[in-house]
């Protein structure tokens, strides 16, 4: 059977299909779904989508939609259903000089729009890591560079995006053209009730990246450490800076998939990355990321002084945080911490999720982001103070239900300094919650908006945040 060659045709693949399973298992995480598609399309043109959700429409079944395969647990992957995967579709990267916008497709990654914009001399703040894709990212509402600053990224770097209805209408949609659609996508993530074909954004242009580094061992002095971290955060300007802190174990980048850490040392990574003109600025932006505490500066295991980094230099220390390829499996979870409480909250319901780390790759992350969305211009209308998560990673499959429990615990802790959760991390599989992915009016908003475009489900994934607001309206 002659092989697919993506860049020629569109395929659509079925369980009979050489390649069905390595497009099936696209995903990031290696604990992979045992849901099984009828088909697998991969579109190359708007066109093609159109095609697509009309046979779906045809044949009854529902439709998932994936750009880069991020979301750990794979809502995509629908059984008995349609997976859209638009890793080769509208390929094209443009650029407008006049209005300084440019297109690109869902499909592509962080790393070919970042690739992209540097050579144009541009910056759109995309994600972190390399292979997320955007589309993905986007309808999430986009948690990317510098969004301390500016917000999220849907919120004012987005000018348009071309999408495919349910009944395979293509429409454009922007903040005056069908406007409720555009309200509802921005923070839908996998609710969204419709194929994205293409994207415009608006850039502005190119900074030197820096960043700063400070590694202490956290294991005798934890809560007390991040409380002065999360009250040195608010010290640190917003423009310009982003600001993370990790947890990861003393030996979680050693050699080998060995499970259970030997060090069993917690160090604490607090981290700054800027985008300015020059490093004297750099230096200036983070420096009160250096003003350690005497009582805590014996912990101080490394220090990376304030240096220009690439983008291929940041995504390398991403992919050593948060590996992947390598068998490594996933179980997520993550608030959003509510604006009221206090640094001392924070710290006593977060420290398990964050410190009991249950094996040797697992890390934690606090970033810090300092948004107040305008419920009027997109769905994405919780207070974005700070996202706590945990990414727990793991080798044997053995440990799933283990790794379940322990996530499961140690959020439902959390959850009394929580807010909602963004999106990209909702499992209603594993904990579904009072916490939502916007607020009770946005959703109930949403909803009206989803029946009106999308009445007979042909896209499911909202169901498993309905169940969630309903939970919360019968406590």
């Amino acid at each position: 059977m002659r092989a697919y060659d993506p860049s020629v045709e569109t395929q659509v693949l079925t369980s009979s299909s050489p390649e069905y399973e390595q497009y099936r298992t696209r995903i990031f995480n290696s604990r992979q779904p045992n849901r099984k598609p009828i088909e697998i399309v991969l579109p190359r043109t708007t066109e093609d989508v159109v095609v697509a959700i009309n046979r779906a429409g045809e044949k009854n079944i529902k439709v998932g939609v994936r750009s880069g395969g991020h979301l750990f647990a794979a809502p995509s992957v629908i059984d008995e259903g349609m997976l859209i995967d638009t890793k080769y579709l509208n390929k094209s990267l443009e650029y407008d000089a006049a209005t300084k916008v440019i297109s690109f497709s869902p499909g592509h990654t962080v790393e070919d729009l970042a690739n992209y914009c540097t050579s144009i001399k541009r910056f759109f703040p995309f994600g972190h890591s390399r292979s997320v894709g955007i589309g993905g990212f986007l309808l999430a509402g986009g948690q990317g560079l510098y969004c301390r600053g500016h917000g999220y990224t849907c919120e004012t770097w987005v000018t348009q995006i071309e999408v495919v209805l349910p009944s395979g209408e293509v429409v454009i949609a922007s903040k005056t053209q069908n406007h409720d659609l555009w309200w509802a996508a921005w923070g839908a993530g996998q609710g969204f009730f419709g194929v994205l074909t293409r994207i415009w954004g608006r850039t502005n242009r190119f900074r030197q990246q820096f960043d700063v580094t400070y590694i202490l061992d956290s294991t005798e002095c934890f809560k007390p450490l991040l409380k002065w971290a999360l009250d040195n955060s608010e010290r640190i300007p917003r423009h310009g800076v982003d600001l993370m802190i990790g947890t990861l174990y003393a030996d979680a980048q050693a050699p080998g998939d060995g499970d259970e850490s030997e060090a069993k040392r917690v160090f604490m990574v607090l981290n700054a990355t800027m985008a300015c003109d020059s490093i004297e600025e750099a230096k200036t932006l983070s420096a009160p990321l250096g003003a350690i505490p005497e009582e805590f500066k014996k912990f101080v295991v490394a220090h990376m002084p304030v240096q220009e980094r690439g983008w291929e230099d940041m995504w390398d220390l991403q992919d050593k945080f948060i590996p992947s390829g390598q068998g490594e499996r996933y179980r997520v979870d993550s608030i959003i911490v509510d604006n009221g409480v206090s640094n001392d909250e924070i710290v006593e319901a977060c420290s398990p999720a964050l410190f009991e780390l249950p094996t040797r790759k697992s890390t934690g992350t606090i970033i810090i982001v300092d948004w107040n969305p305008d419920e009027a211009d997109q769905a994405l209308s919780l207070p974005q103070r700070m996202t706590v998560a945990t990414m727990v990673c793991y080798h044997n499959p053995e440990l799933d239900v283990k790794m379940d429990k322990w996530s499961y615990e140690v959020y439902k802790k959390a959850e009394k300094v929580g807010l909602g959760q963004y999106i990209a991390d909702f499992d209603a599989q594993q904990r579904l919650t009072k916490l939502q992915v916007m607020t009770d009016s946005a959703m109930t908003k949403w909803l009206k908006i989803r029946e009106k475009y999308d009445p007979e489900e042909r896209f499911i994934g909202y169901r498993s945040f309905k169940k969630s607001l309903e939970l919360k309206w019968n406590r």
